[in-house]
């Protein structure tokens, strides 16, 4: 099953939530996705998800240098860190 999900703002652990029921969730319609470093961590690590590598992030609690790393290197979108 497939769903697609358009938001301004969208909670990652809610998108998380979806992987237990979709094997294709669309989130190009999302503009801004918001997370700890882990669960933005999860959507870049799963398959599931297209539209990824354009969304803005809001990533939540610390981060360290690596995984902001790898974070930006998967999107094109702004990525805004609050601790």
């Amino acid at each position: 099953m497939n769903t697609s999900i358009t938001s301004q703002d969208q909670l990652a652990y809610s998108l998380i939530e979806l992987l237990e029921t979709y094997d294709n969730i669309d989130i190009t319609g999302v503009s801004k996705i918001i997370g700890t470093p882990a669960q933005i961590s999860c959507i870049i690590d799963s398959d599931k998800f297209t539209g990824f590598n354009t969304t803005n992030l809001r990533i939540t609690g610390n981060v360290d240098s690596i995984t902001l790393m790898n974070i930006s290197s998967n999107t094109t979108g702004t990525i805004e860190s609050e601790s």
